[in-house]
Formats: C-alpha cells, sequence, structure tokens
C-alpha cells in the first residue's frame, strides 16, 4: 500500500510539473507573439510616414533617448554626460552657455516630437518647421534659464580664486589664444571639482580637454593659464 502510495504521488508530481511547464510554455509565447505584434506595428508605423516625418521622429527619439542617458548619468556620477558647467558646483552663473550641449539636446527634443506631430496632424511643411522650431527655442531657453536658477541657488560666495594659482587641471571649454576671449576650465579647488572663467597667454587655443597649471588671478575670478607641456619645457 506504501509502495502504491508513493507511485501515485510520483505520478501526480510529474503531472503538475507537466502542467506548470506548459503554463509556462503558453506565457513565454504570448510574450513572442506581444513583441512579434508589437514590432510589426512599429513597422507599419515607421513605413506608412513621410520622409520629412521620418526625419522628425528620428531627431525626438535619439533626442529623448541622449537626454535621458544625460539625466541618469547625473545622477550617478559627480559631473554631467556633456561635462557642461551648468551642473557642477563649482561653476558661475555666468558659466551657463544657452548653447550647451544640454541645452542643443533640449532644443532637438522639442523641435522632433513637435514636427513629428504636427506631420501626423496633416499640417504644412511650412508651418510646421516654423513651430517645431519655436518650440525648441522655448525648450532651450527653458533649459538654459532652470540651470541659470540652479547655479544661483549652487553658488557659494566661500570660494577663494586666489588659492587656484599654482594648481592644474583641464580645459573645460576652448580658450582662446593670447587674451583674445575667455574659456573655462576645470579644477580641483578648495576640495571640488570647480569650474572657473581662463584666459592664455599661449599664441595657440587651448581646447577642450588640455592640461593647463594656473599662473595668475585677474579681476577677482578670471584665472590666467598655460599648458602643461609648456611649462615643462
Amino acid at each position: 500500500m506504501k509502495f502504491g502510495r508513493r507511485l501515485v504521488s510520483g505520478e501526480t508530481l510529474r503531472v503538475n510539473n507537466d502542467t506548470m511547464n506548459g503554463k509556462f510554455a503558453t506565457i513565454s509565447n504570448c510574450h513572442r507573439g506581444i513583441l512579434k505584434l508589437e514590432t510589426s506595428r512599429m513597422s507599419e508605423w515607421w513605413q506608412s510616414l513621410s520622409d520629412p516625418a521620418r526625419i522628425f521622429w528620428a531627431i525626438a527619439i535619439a533626442s529623448s533617448i541622449f537626454q535621458g542617458l544625460m539625466f541618469a548619468l547625473s545622477l550617478f556620477t559627480s559631473s554631467d554626460f556633456d561635462h557642461s558647467p551648468d551642473g557642477e558646483a563649482g561653476g558661475s552663473v555666468e558659466g551657463v552657455k544657452l548653447l550647451s550641449i544640454r541645452a542643443i539636446v533640449a532644443f532637438l527634443v522639442g523641435f522632433g516630437w513637435t514636427g513629428g506631430l504636427m506631420l501626423g496632424r496633416q499640417a504644412s511643411m511650412l508651418t510646421t518647421i516654423f513651430t517645431a522650431l519655436a518650440v525648441g527655442a522655448v525648450f532651450m531657453t527653458a533649459i538654459f534659464l532652470i540651470m541659470r536658477l540652479l547655479m544661483t541657488l549652487r553658488a557659494d560666495g566661500t570660494l577663494k580664486y586666489e588659492n587656484a594659482i599654482g594648481l592644474t587641471g583641464h580645459v573645460y571649454v576652448t580658450i582662446p589664444a593670447s587674451r583674445s576671449g575667455q574659456g573655462q576650465i576645470e579644477i580641483l579647488l578648495q576640495g571640488r571639482l570647480a569650474t572657473v572663467s581662463a584666459v592664455t597667454n599661449a599664441t595657440h587655443a587651448l581646447t577642450q580637454n588640455t592640461p593647463i597649471a594656473v599662473q595668475a588671478i585677474e579681476n577677482g575670478n578670471i584665472l590666467v593659464v598655460a599648458p602643461l607641456h609648456k611649462q615643462h619645457q
């Protein structure tokens, strides 16, 4: 009798396992079917678009993904994806540029989505382009103003730029040659990464990521820098 019970129990277990496996297979097949259906719908939607609409949607999708990537990286790293001074704790309000990568991406998001949606509503090409440009400009300006506001809130008046003399860092925004204009550098100042306006006496422009050394300070917060390879000569 005990052997019979064990045999029945074993058969019941095998039946239950077969039933569960069948359910998992059904669920898996269902998921694959849904994925194929959605992929087919996306393909049909893309094929139904005109060439201009495809351009707008490509810009919208690519810029949205890039913007999401920048946002995600800003949460887990100490600096922004595009090394923009907008998000640096040590940057100045004047260092926030309207044509930063962050603002340009915001423009593309507004431009692409607006253009794609308007063409989907059968708007004329001229109206679509002008409206998309206007919305993109609004997005760019909004990001610019938000970044300036954040930098104002983060501004720390205790930062002493004279402590930067002798420190090394790298170029953030290209510095024009022979003091013909200002750029920006990144240096570790007072225990934090700071973005500071800078000029150079070098006869050639110092491009982004060029190693530099701070030589002097002017007007309270403008650093005079030189490329490191020049100093070592």
